[in-house]
């Protein structure tokens, strides 16, 4: 098993330009017939920052809007790529399944380029986002040296959801159906909108959300510059264990994935 996880993490080093070449490639096409191209990324989070803002800042009363939109910005901003690994994670092997079938391309390959894709469009979106933020407040250029850590840790945590997700997703095809329903549920039930003062005694729900931990690490420390040292290291710690099962399910699986497509 050691051997054939330690082959399966050469194979991804190895096919790093391939992969991050063709999700680069799909963000182009994506945005192929605009004439502003990936930075619709930027642009659609920071509309959505602005009506969402307007509404729920009236909705809480909130006293300054300012504060509040780069607390919802970034909330939004981190929530997207999680959002999107989850849901499109079950589709990874079946949308490529012909390449499965009729090349030698090893499954994780697709895993590997859908994560590049996530993290490529995050960065977009983020840097526009930083931008638009940092003309309202420019303190939050000198918080990014305390993010480094929780960067890694959301990349860390995309690669193996999406992994363990779209290897569930290919034997449990009903796994599609339901996870938007629970991403929606945990978007609604994390404090991304709102102030985790506002759940009072249901703030357990955001406690026990792994999800809202990674999101909250990050966000607090572009926004307050808080490094929060124990808890990122502990969060680095789980990461690399469900990186290694994640791995370990997929070793046992390669093989008869293509009979489920």
């Amino acid at each position: 098993m050691r051997r054939a996880i330690n082959n399966l993490l050469k194979y991804v080093i190895q096919t790093r330009r391939t992969y991050w070449f063709t999700a680069t490639s799909k963000t182009k096409a994506r945005y192929a017939r605009t004439s502003l191209g990936s930075f619709w990324l930027g642009i659609s989070t920071l509309l959505t920052v602005v009506c969402l803002g307007s509404v729920y800042g009236t909705i809480f009363k909130v006293s300054n809007f300012r504060d509040y939109f780069i607390y919802l910005g970034f909330g939004l901003v981190i929530w997207t790529p999680i959002s999107e690994a989850i849901n499109q994670a079950p589709l990874i092997f079946s949308n490529n399944s012909n390449s499965l079938k009729n090349s030698r391309i090893k499954p994780i390959f697709f895993v590997c380029q859908e994560w590049a894709f996530q993290v490529q469009s995050f960065v977009q979106a983020f840097l526009m986002v930083l931008l638009v933020f940092l003309i309202l407040s420019p303190n939050l250029f000198w918080n990014l040296g305390f993010s480094l850590l929780h960067f890694l840790n959301l990349f860390l945590f995309l690669f193996w959801l999406q992994l363990l997700i779209s290897l569930l997703g290919t034997k449990f095809t009903d796994l599609f159906q339901l996870l938007p329903v629970l991403t929606n549920l945990i978007f609604l039930l994390s404090p991304i909108l709102y102030q985790k003062v506002n759940l009072g005694s249901y703030s357990i729900i955001a406690d026990l959300n792994p999800i809202y931990q990674i999101l909250r690490l990050l966000r607090s420390s572009l926004i307050n510059g808080t490094l929060n040292l124990e808890l990122s290291l502990m969060a680095l710690v789980a990461n690399l264990i469900f990186i290694i099962c994640s791995l370990m399910v997929y070793v046992k699986m390669e093989k008869r994935l293509i009979f489920y497509l």
